[in-house]
């Protein structure tokens, strides 16, 4: 193995051991968590476009040194830096919060850009410029010393974002990664083509399908549109979708993977360590909202593919259904993920053995068993809560009796020559997987800690409470103007950054603002979250539509535009947070159930509008209508609910009556007589 990959496996091995087994100081682990992350990738990856590989510059070999000399002098001086960060700062604070900070931009422009970064060194310029600013922006001025000692402490870059990140990132990026090389993730590709292929429009709908799944694991919109869309596209192209539709696609069901419970692309654990809300309590909430969402894409894509006369994949080229039935028990990792995580233990725990049990699969399948074996640790894990013993201890049982369970049918079906094989394969699985897990970590790393530095400045300075105060002002009494202003806000700040970071700065600046208009912190911080996730897809820096252009060979700025449509309801369901708290399951049962109900009727009228056709082709007054019908169920209310009702209804049944009619497009796009659904 490589220096660099034995670096990355000890690195994340570190984390599964200091999360698990081996406790530490808090600090002192956030401090190893970023500055080897950076070391990794000053090694790994070239500072300039187009340099050579076959060495590090010496200009890495200083970066290296500073990560390792900011990492002892922490070290070092812990127990006085607990005391004095920020208020009394020796010589040796400042130089070591000053190359920490460089440092940790350096490492996020490595990994994601210059766009975080640019706007980091905006906030740190501003703590020693704003003395001379005018009006909200004015503040009273920071030493120089003191100012860098704060920003490289627990209060800013070692602070909320790095604590979720280090604590999280990992397990579950390890998890996506072993899930992978499980073939869970095949597995999954090979049922949306089942159940979706066929239909109209079909590799549309599985890239729908697939956004889904890949984001329960992955924490980047870009990552998800690389892992399915290198599929998903070309399929898309060869049953004659264009390479704009494609790509727009793909974007949009990619970028949605980030409101997916459990992970929700790292968001979900950032918002229970800025809110105080229980992890548990955010992923239940956000789950209807994903269902919405998705809902709203796939029939977008239903609507498009009905309008362009788009076919499916022939039956006969789908794996059956029957086939497929008989490996569900591939799916036990996500099985024992949820099952720990609904039960009430850890989300680490949680993580931990959903990991572990991606390696009972993966031996499983090297022992040339069936997957219905699988159904022993699925067993053993379901006993896990209702046994007493630490969840660790009751999850090892289970797991060694499933492998020696596994090891003595091998030995039983007479194929004891592969046992050696086996732990070959999983042990160069396993070293592989570790090595991949830190090198996908990286950027989710580095932009926590980058983003650290802004809420830092915004904390140091109080810029964040000034700027809720000019926000309430603008708005006045109009809460609907002020979610008007939060969404812009938080979409811009989010342009050609990961949807972590972008959620992290954008809460600390955005919903506090909502919060003092009376909107619950759940509310808020969701709502600012969706903002900060469909920024990926909102131009002119869409990084998600850019990624998926690249693969579907269009033009970006198209891409962007008709992601944008596609994803429509995405841009309207935020608001729903404060109209209609129940979504959010902040409320009854039955009123959650009557406002999810009411915004499926919303989000396929939005569909309707979107893509121009309902029993054919819609004229412009008739994508009017669908849209406002849709719009009033999304704003629930009963008027409006009643309202919408009745002229969505008004339209279908117009609609329905004009169907054997031919309808001119009148403008409205290429297509224009197709009138058969």
């Amino acid at each position: 193995m490589s220096l660099i990959m034995v670096a990355s496996v000890l690195y994340a091995m570190f984390h599964l051991a200091v999360l698990n087994f081996w406790a530490i100081d808090e600090w002192m682990f956030r401090v190893v968590h970023v500055n080897m992350g950076a070391l990794i990738a000053f090694v790994a990856l070239r500072g300039v476009k187009g340099e050579r590989m076959d060495g590090v510059p010496l200009r890495d070999w200083l970066l290296i040194a500073a990560a390792v000399g900011c990492t002892v002098y922490i070290q070092i001086n812990l127990d006085q830096l607990l005391m004095r960060t920020g208020v009394i700062t020796t010589t040796g604070d400042f130089i070591c919060g000053v190359l920490g900070t460089l440092l940790v931009m350096e490492f996020a422009r490595r990994t994601s850009g210059l766009v975080l970064p640019l706007i980091s060194l905006i906030f740190v310029s501003y703590i020693f410029a704003g003395p001379w600013l005018p009006g909200v922006l004015h503040h009273a001025g920071f030493q120089i010393e003191n100012a860098f000692s704060y920003l490289y402490s627990q209060e800013a870059i070692f602070g909320m974002t790095t604590a979720a990140s280090s604590r999280y990132i990992i397990i579950f990026v390890a998890f996506a990664v072993f899930l992978q090389a499980s073939g869970v993730g095949d597995y999954f590709m090979k049922l949306a083509m089942t159940l979706f292929g066929a239909a109209k429009g079909g590799p549309g709908k599985v890239s729908v399908f697939s956004g889904l799944f890949f984001g329960t694991i992955s924490g980047s919109a870009v990552a998800n549109v690389v892992a399915s869309g290198t599929f998903t596209i070309p399929l898309m192209r060869r049953l004659g979708y264009s390479r704009d539709d494609a790509g727009a696609i793909e974007a949009t069901s990619s970028s949605g993977g980030q409101l997916v419970p459990p992970v929700m692309g790292a968001g979900a654990f950032i918002m229970a360590e800025i809110t105080g809300i229980p992890y548990s309590e955010i992923i239940l909430a956000a789950a209807l909202p994903c269902l919405l969402f998705y809902a709203a894409v796939f029939l977008n894509v239903d609507k498009h593919a009905q309008r362009n006369g788009l076919i499916g994949v022939p039956r006969s080229d789908l794996p059956s259904l029957r086939s497929l039935a008989g490996d569900a028990f591939l799916l036990l990792p996500l099985f024992v993920l949820l099952l720990l995580l609904l039960s009430g233990y850890s989300i680490i725990a949680a993580g931990t053995w959903g990991l572990v049990s991606t390696l009972l699969v993966m031996m499983v399948r090297d022992l040339g068993l069936s997957s219905l074996v699988l159904g022993v640790p699925v067993a053993g894990f379901a006993l896990v809560p209702l046994v007493g013993l630490p969840v660790n201890d009751s999850a090892a049982i289970a797991t060694l009796v499933s492998a020696v369970a596994f090891l003595g049918l091998a030995i039983a079906k007479g194929n004891a020559a592969a046992i050696p094989g086996m732990v070959r394969a999983l042990f160069a699985t396993s070293a592989t997987g570790l090595s991949d897990t830190t090198r996908k970590s990286l950027q989710l790393i580095s932009v926590m800690a980058c983003a650290g530095i802004v809420v830092g400045v915004l904390g140091l300075t109080g810029l964040s409470g000034r700027f809720s105060a000019v926000l309430l002002q603008v708005a006045g009494d109009s809460l609907f103007l002020a979610f008007l202003l939060a969404m812009a806000i938080s979409i811009i700040l989010g342009m050609g950054m990961p949807t972590t970071a972008a959620y992290a700065i954008a809460a600390s600046v955005v919903a506090p603002a909502l919060q003092k208009m009376g909107v619950a912190p759940l509310a808020a911080h969701m709502f600012v979250f969706y903002c900060a996730v469909i920024s990926a897809i909102t131009p002119p820096v869409a990084i998600a539509s850019f990624a998926a252009s690249a693969l579907s060979g269009g033009q970006p700025w198209s891409t962007s535009v008709r992601a944008m449509r596609f994803g429509l309801a995405a841009f309207l369901l935020p608001y729903m947070f404060y109209t209609s708290p129940q979504i959010l399951l902040l409320g009854s049962l039955g009123g959650a159930a009557v406002v999810f109900l009411t915004a499926l009727v919303a989000v396929y009228l939005l569909a309707c509008a979107g893509e121009g056709y309902l029993y054919g082709v819609l004229t412009l007054p008739e994508r009017g209508l669908a849209m406002l019908a849709g719009a009033l169920l999304l704003w629930s209310g009963s008027l409006t609910d009643l309202v919408g009702l009745g002229l969505g209804a008004a339209l279908i049944v117009w609609r329905r009556n004009r169907r054997a009619r031919p309808v001119a497009a009148g403008g409205q796009g290429s297509h224009s007589t197709t009138n058969q659904t």
